[in-house]
C-alpha cells in the first residue's frame, strides 16, 4: 500500500513538472506576426470584406485562436479565427465586418491564445498594432439620387423639377421654340428671318450660397428605422450637398446645438472636389445631450455669412422649440431664406395608428397626439413669420427635402 502511494506522488510530481516546465516555455514570447491588410474607411452599415496575414516565425507549430480587436458596436462573420499552423507557415484571415456607428474608430491589437507545446495550456497575448478607421455615412444611395437629379430623371426618384420662377436676365442662346415657352421669350426678329419660332434662352442663375445646418443636440439623438435621427439628416445633407454642387452653386455646412467649443463649419466649397471635403467634414458629427438655442443660431449664421444664402436647417422639431424658434428664424429670414426642415418622428406616427386597448395605451395616444399639435402649432407660427418649414416622415425625408430645395433654391438674390 505505502508503495502505491510513492508510485503515485512519484507520478504526479512528474507531471507537475512536466506542467510547470510546458508553462514555462510558453512565458517566451510567441513568434506570431499579425498584420492587416483592411482598408481605413468604412460605409456605416455596409458589410465589407477584409484580409489579414497571421504568420508562425517560430520553430515548432502553434494551434492558435485568434480574434480581432475590433469593436462591441462592429458586427462581424468569419471569427474567431481557429488554425494549427507549422513552423514558417501563414494562413489568411477572412473577415466580414460591419459598423453601426458612424465617426473615428479604433480596432485595437487582436486576442491571440496559443497552445503550449505539449498541449497543456493555452496562453493569451495581443499581436499586431492597434488601427485608427474612419466610419462614413453610407452616402452612395445619396449619390444615386444626385445622379439622377443631375440628368434631368428627378421623377425617377420621387424628385418633382418645378419651372424656375426666376431666371437671371443674362441672355444665353437662341433655339427652337418648345412647347410651354413663355410668349415674351420668343424673339420675333429671329423667327421672321428662319420662318419658324424661335425662343431666347437664359443662363438660370447660378453660384449661390447654400448652407445646410445639422442639429447635434439631443433632438437628433433617437433610433428611428436602426439609426439615429442625425444620421437620416446627414444623409439628406449629402444629397442636397451633391445636388447644389452639380448646379454649380457653393455648398457650406455647420453644426448647432452642442457645446461652442465643438462648433464646427466648413466654408464655402464648389465644383466636383467639393463632395470628398463634405464627407470629411460630416462623417464624425455626433448627437449630443445639449439642447442648441436658435437664437444664438440665428446670431452665429449672421456673423458667419455676410452674402445672403439658402440656409438650410436640419432638425427634429420638438414642442419646447417654440419658445424663441419663431423670433430667431424670423430675423435670420430677413437676411436669408431660410428653410427649416425637420423629420416626423415613425414612433409618434405609430402610436397615433396603434389600436387603443388599455389604459396605457390611451396615454401614449394622447402623449403623441399632444406632441404632434404642439408640433403643427409650431410649424404654423413660423409659416406665418415668414420662414419655409418642411416636415416630413423619415422615410421619405431626403426625397421630401430635394422637392423644396428645388422649389426654393431660385429666389435666392445673388
Amino acid at each position: 500500500m505505502e508503495f502505491f502511494k510513492l508510485v503515485c506522488i512519484l507520478f504526479g510530481a512528474v507531471i507537475l513538472v512536466i506542467a510547470v516546465v510546458d508553462a514555462l516555455f510558453t512565458l517566451n514570447k510567441p513568434r506570431l506576426h499579425f498584420k492587416r491588410h483592411y482598408q481605413e474607411r468604412y460605409a456605416l452599415g455596409e458589410a465589407t470584406e477584409v484580409q489579414a496575414t497571421l504568420m508562425n516565425r517560430g520553430k515548432s507549430k502553434k494551434t492558435v485562436r485568434m480574434y480581432d480587436g475590433v469593436p462591441d458596436y462592429c458586427e462581424h462573420e468569419e471569427l474567431p479565427f481557429k488554425k494549427t499552423l507549422k513552423a514558417g507557415e501563414f494562413a489568411k484571415v477572412g473577415a466580414v465586418l460591419t459598423f453601426t456607428r458612424r465617426g473615428d474608430h479604433e480596432i485595437s491589437p487582436a486576442y491571440c491564445e496559443y497552445h503550449s507545446s505539449l498541449g497543456l495550456w493555452w496562453r493569451k497575448v495581443r499581436i499586431g498594432k492597434g488601427l485608427a478607421v474612419k466610419v462614413f455615412p453610407n452616402y452612395v444611395p445619396a449619390l444615386n439620387y444626385g445622379l439622377l437629379a443631375t440628368s434631368d430623371r428627378l421623377a425617377q426618384m420621387g424628385i418633382v423639377k418645378k419651372r424656375l420662377k426666376g431666371l437671371s436676365k443674362e441672355f444665353h442662346q437662341l433655339r427652337d421654340y418648345h412647347d410651354g415657352d413663355p410668349l415674351n421669350q420668343i424673339d420675333w426678329k429671329a423667327t421672321s428671318r428662319v420662318e419658324r419660332l424661335i425662343s431666347r434662352e437664359f443662363q438660370v442663375e447660378r453660384d449661390q450660397n447654400i448652407l445646410l445646418v445639422a442639429d447635434c443636440s439631443i433632438r437628433t439623438k433617437a433610433l428611428d428605422h436602426h439609426l439615429p435621427i442625425l444620421d437620416h439628416i446627414l444623409n439628406s445633407m449629402i444629397l442636397i450637398s451633391y445636388m447644389a454642387l452639380k448646379q454649380g452653386d457653393k455648398v457650406s455646412l455647420m453644426n448647432f446645438g452642442i457645446p461652442p467649443s465643438e462648433h464646427r463649419y466648413l466654408a464655402p466649397v464648389k465644383g466636383n472636389s467639393g463632395i470628398p471635403k463634405i464627407l470629411n467634414h460630416l462623417y464624425n458629427y455626433q448627437s449630443t445631450k445639449s439642447y442648441g438655442e436658435y437664437s444664438a443660431l440665428a446670431k452665429r449664421i449672421l456673423s458667419q455669412s455676410r452674402k445672403r444664402s439658402f440656409v438650410i436647417i436640419l432638425t427634429n422639431l420638438r414642442s419646447e422649440d417654440q419658445y424663441g424658434c419663431v423670433e430667431a428664424l424670423r430675423l435670420l429670414s430677413q437676411k436669408h431664406t431660410v428653410l427649416l426642415a425637420s423629420v416626423q418622428e415613425t414612433s409618434v406616427s405609430e402610436a397615433l395608428k396603434k389600436p387603443i386597448y388599455t389604459t396605457s395605451d390611451a396615454n401614449l395616444f394622447l402623449g403623441a397626439e399632444a406632441y404632434e399639435q404642439d408640433a403643427e402649432k409650431l410649424v404654423a407660427d413660423l409659416s406665418a413669420a415668414g420662414v419655409s418649414v418642411l416636415r416630413s416622415p423619415v422615410e421619405g425625408f431626403g426625397v421630401a427635402l430635394a422637392n423644396r430645395y428645388l422649389d426654393l433654391r431660385d429666389r435666392i438674390s445673388a
